[in-house]
C-alpha cells in the first residue's frame, strides 16, 4: 500500500466521493483508449493476415506500421493515465467495469472502500480478501477515522 511518511494512505469517504467526478472522466477516457488499442490490435491481426511477399516483408507493411505506431500510443496514453490515477493511492479493478478501490478504515478495520461506474457515491465497502463480490453496504453510522 502506498504511505505518506511511512503510514498507509487512507482515504475517508467525504474525500472519495470528491474525487469521482474527476475519475469518471478519467475512466471514461480509459475506455476509449482501451477501445482504441483493441480495434489497432485487431487491425494488426487482420494486416498480419494478408501475407507476406517472397522476400518475407508484409504485403502492408506501411499500414502495419501505422496501425502500431497507433497502438503503442494508445497503450503508452492509458499506461500513464492509470499510472497517474493509481498514484493518488486509489487501486483500479477493472477499466471494463470502472471498479475502483480506496484503502480506508471502517470502524476501526483496514476495508477498502468500492466504487464501480455508474454509481453516484461510495456506497459500498469490502475486506481485502473478499473483494467485489463480498461487498457490503456503508452505513451512517460507520466511522471511517483514520488511526492517527
Amino acid at each position: 500500500m502506498d504511505s505518506v511518511d511511512g503510514k498507509p494512505r487512507y482515504f475517508r469517504l467525504a474525500e472519495v466521493n470528491a474525487m469521482l467526478p474527476t475519475l469518471r472522466i478519467l475512466i471514461t477516457k480509459l475506455r476509449a483508449l482501451l477501445e482504441e488499442a483493441r480495434a489497432r490490435h485487431r487491425e494488426l491481426r487482420l494486416i498480419k493476415a494478408v501475407g507476406h511477399h517472397p522476400d518475407g516483408t508484409l504485403i502492408m507493411a506501411s499500414d502495419y506500421r501505422v496501425a502500431r505506431e497507433r497502438f503503442e500510443a494508445a497503450v503508452r496514453e492509458a499506461d500513464e493515465l492509470i499510472e497517474n490515477i493509481q498514484r493518488t493511492g486509489c487501486i483500479i479493478r477493472s477499466v471494463d467495469l470502472g471498479l475502483v478501490d480506496f484503502p480506508a478504515v471502517i470502524n476501526g478495520q483496514e476495508v477498502l472502500l468500492c466504487w464501480r461506474m455508474g454509481e453516484s457515491e461510495v456506497m459500498y465497502y469490502h475486506d481485502w480478501e473478499s473483494g467485489y463480490a463480498g461487498r457490503r453496504p456503508l452505513s451512517p453510522e460507520d466511522d471511517d477515522t483514520p488511526p492517527e
